[in-house]
């Protein structure tokens, strides 16, 4: 017992741990890889692509970082269970208590571990995976249907419609009301299949109804019929467009797609354009919750774990932590929901799960302790 010294200890449980985290990585990685693999052929089952399977591998390896990182927290909860089932089946934790250490120890060593883990997926995994995530969206869209691009800078936020027979270029200063169903200052180009300049139409206020939009107060400039309406003549148009509302919330709101150190001046950005971008928001607080949140999940595979007396087999175990699995999503986007129906500040809904999961761990903590 000379030798046994708590850092050895400490150096023990950590490998131990991370070879139950890497267990269980593996598992999830496969998972994933299978189903985005059967997601991506599913899409291009009817599309004539040249080397099938080299596509959709390709497109499954891109996106399959940013699904790692949404199912981490899971990830750390089964690693938790495994690793505190091990060391009970080994009557290891009566071996700590013997030589006098507290059961906080094999405890605490995994769930810093995990803190330390989540500080760099989200300094450094999170970029890397929101530019994967990034370039398979720019990808797939070369093999969707619609070919329209959405973008946003600091000249206002532009679209670009293509059809059948030439392109509309739509160019709007901002948002008015937050949920695109009205744009303000809107400019649209008309051009012809070969990029050729037709007609213009200037709009002070742009109402959008599903796919029609009303121009208010329009101006056209017309190189066809080489007509421009009066300064003074105020009309009304009604304009077909295959956006819709659903179409340019969906697209800033893939928040998915901007890493850690972009959401501040992506925020600011749409904050200036008119568009509270609360989906950006609620990005940059799960990603600042989230080593915290894991430090939490090893916490509460305690709850079940350690915590009790009765012994369960391995599967019975998993079991519990697929249950607790389920309630932690449904309570993550429970809580989510809440914060953008504005009955709960934003902030506050990305945080309450976490602070949740601390406080009833901190509790079994203490419990267990006390035994």
């Amino acid at each position: 017992m000379k030798n046994y010294t708590p850092r050895k200890l400490i150096i023990y449980l950590s490998k131990e741990f991370l070879i139950s985290l890497l267990m269980v990585f593996t598992v999830f990685l496969s998972l994933s890889i299978l189903i985005n693999f059967v997601e991506e052929m599913a899409f291009f089952k009817d599309k004539k692509v040249e080397n099938f399977i080299w596509t959709i591998s390709y497109l499954t390896a891109y996106k399959t970082p940013n699904t790692l990182i949404e199912l981490s927290i899971f990830i750390f909860l089964f690693s938790g269970i495994l690793f505190f089932v091990k060391i009970q089946k080994n009557n290891e934790m009566n071996t700590i208590l013997l030589s006098g250490l507290s059961k906080l120890v094999p405890i605490l060593s995994p769930a810093i571990i995990s803190f330390l883990i989540g500080l760099f997926i989200i300094f450094f995994i999170s970029p890397l995976s929101s530019s994967s995530l990034k370039f398979y969206e720019m990808t797939k869209r070369l093999y969707s249907e619609n070919d329209n691009l959405i973008s946003i800078n600091n000249s206002g936020l532009w679209f670009m419609e293509t059809l059948p027979n030439g392109f509309n270029i739509i160019r709007a200063d901002k948002i008015i009301d937050n949920n695109f169903s009205k744009l303000n200052n809107v400019t649209i180009y008309i051009l012809d299949s070969e990029f050729n300049f037709l007609k213009r139409i200037d709009s002070n206020v742009v109402n959008v109804k599903n796919q029609f939009w009303l121009l208010e107060n329009a101006k056209i400039l017309d190189t066809i019929h080489n007509t421009t309406t009066d300064k003074n003549i105020k009309l009304d148009i009604e304009f077909i467009s295959s956006f819709n509302i659903d179409d340019l919330k969906n697209y800033f709101s893939n928040s998915a797609t901007v890493s850690f150190w972009e959401i501040a001046n992506n925020v600011k950005t749409l904050n200036l354009r008119g568009y509270s971008a609360d989906e950006l928001k609620i990005k940059l607080h799960k990603y600042l919750s989230l080593p915290i949140y894991l430090f939490g999940m090893i916490l509460l595979s305690t709850v079940f774990t350690i915590g009790i007396s009765k012994e369960y087999n391995t599967l019975m175990y998993l079991f519990f932590g697929l249950m607790i699995g389920f309630i932690l999503y449904f309570l993550n986007d429970l809580s989510i929901a809440i914060g953008l129906s504005n009955k709960l500040p934003l902030i506050v809904s990305v945080w309450t799960p976490v602070i949740i999961i601390i406080f009833l761990s901190i509790i079994n903590l203490v419990k267990i302790n006390e035994k």
